[in-house]
């Protein structure tokens, strides 16, 4: 019954889907019978265990959605991944898991409707004991359907399972019983945000990194994700500690940051921490892309320019008088190229690259040079609260001294 449920489900979304399509011609009527399409084992590379793959449909423009029954067998599951445009689990047979990064995992059986937001790192499988079966109903964003990342260890997989009286019903509620839980609850998890080294190494580290930087600082809602992310990933390029940043621009991807807005972040510094400084990053940025799939063609994308912002004469006014007579040509690249070029691309909002912008200052000890972009973060639209949220995230990447010189340059600049 439930199997013949997923099907009927399928069929009305397919139909909605190719209700807006345009013909060209005569109407052709395609039927795949029960028992006709073919049953493939999914790649190892993205799996665990023996998964069989009954796709139903592909995307037919203008929709972007396909479908299809997955099948694991006891113990198998996905690899870690994320959708562009989220998806949605129909379980129709056994009993299964799914979870989020850095929640609980949750069991699942049949009957349950599992929806995943957009960009948000997941997996999901069988149970260890019994096989699980659902349709998975995807949707694609500029061509994409997954990007793919690290499988799901079997620490990970065995981890805590939540039960359903136990389950939050809000991410409010989500957020409250993460914040509340007891540390040692939290360290029963599967992934503990401090790793191996840490615990074994410095656990007082790992208690920091744990309860206060993962357990409270990155889930404080006066900051979005998204937006720590992009303060996270401009300290870590701007300061050359390219050895955390695979995993950040990956948590960025993850938190929604877009391929497009990432390189744009690089492409940004290179003007503001120095060519060095982003062509270190080319290479992290390279492997992250190539692990999720990202189509790097579309990187190049042409758009049009976004306006200049109502104090964009002044500043540039300002520029002249102070530094013409000494190094014109700077001051016809700082106008020209840097502030009619760059801070008019489409790739970053004006608003993220002042974020940027004010993130990298603050990280590389620039203070001097604040009182511009945080006026032109707030033109832009960033609150002071935002600011100042940013910079007190930004004192666990680039010390607590950069961090308190710069927000010292807020209260000077926005005031109290």
């Amino acid at each position: 019954m439930v199997r013949f449920t997923a099907l009927l489900m399928v069929l009305v979304l397919a139909a909605s889907a190719l209700a807006g399509a345009q013909s060209t011609g005569t109407p052709t009527l395609v039927i795949k019978r029960a028992g006709s399409r073919a049953i493939e084992r999914a790649p190892e590379a993205n799996f665990t265990g023996d998964v069989r793959v009954e796709r139903l449909y592909d995307a037919i423009d203008p929709s972007h959605a396909s479908g299809g029954f997955v099948t694991f067998a006891p113990g198998a599951r996905t690899a870690w991944h994320s959708h562009p445009g989220g998806q949605i689990l129909l379980v129709t047979a056994g009993t299964g898991r799914v979870q989020l990064w850095d929640q609980a995992i949750q069991e699942i059986g049949p009957g349950d409707v599992v929806t995943i937001p957009a960009w948000t790192k997941h997996w999901h499988g069988a149970s260890p004991r019994a096989s699980m079966t659902h349709l998975g109903i995807t949707e694609q964003r500029d061509g994409t359907a997954v990007q793919w990342m690290e499988k799901v260890s079997d620490e990970q997989y065995n981890g805590v399972l939540s039960s359903p009286q136990q389950q939050p019903h809000t991410p409010a509620q989500a957020v409250q019983a993460e914040q509340t839980a007891p540390a040692s609850n939290r360290q029963q998890g599967t992934t503990r945000p401090s790793g191996e080294l840490q615990p074994r190494i410095a656990p007082g580290l790992a208690t920091l990194t744990d309860d206060v930087l993962y357990g409270d600082v990155w889930t404080r809602p006066e900051l979005s994700p998204r937006d720590r992310s992009l303060v996270t990933v401009s300290v870590l390029i701007a300061t050359g500690r390219t050895a955390q940043l695979a995993g950040h621009l990956g948590r960025a991807l993850t938190n929604g940051v877009k391929p497009s807005e990432a390189s744009g972040v690089l492409a940004h510094l290179a003007i503001y921490c120095g060519w060095p400084s982003a062509v270190s990053a080319l290479e992290v940025y390279d492997q992250v892309y190539k692990a999720r799939t990202v189509d790097t063609a579309s990187l190049g994308a042409v758009s049009p320019r976004l306006p200049a912002p109502g104090s964009e004469a002044e500043r540039a006014r300002a520029t002249r008088a102070e530094l013409e007579a000494v190094a014109p040509k700077f001051v016809q690249l700082t106008n020209d190229v840097v502030f009619d070029d760059l801070w008019r691309r489409p790739d970053l909002s004006a608003r993220d690259r002042s974020l940027v912008t004010i993130a990298a200052l603050a990280a590389m000890g620039d203070d001097d040079q604040l009182d511009v972009y945080l006026r032109r973060g707030v033109e832009s639209g960033l609150t002071r609260a935002q600011i100042a949220e940013a910079l007190t995230h930004l004192g666990f990447y680039a010390g607590w001294p950069k961090a308190t010189t710069a927000l010292a340059a807020v209260t000077k600049t926005l005031g109290k």
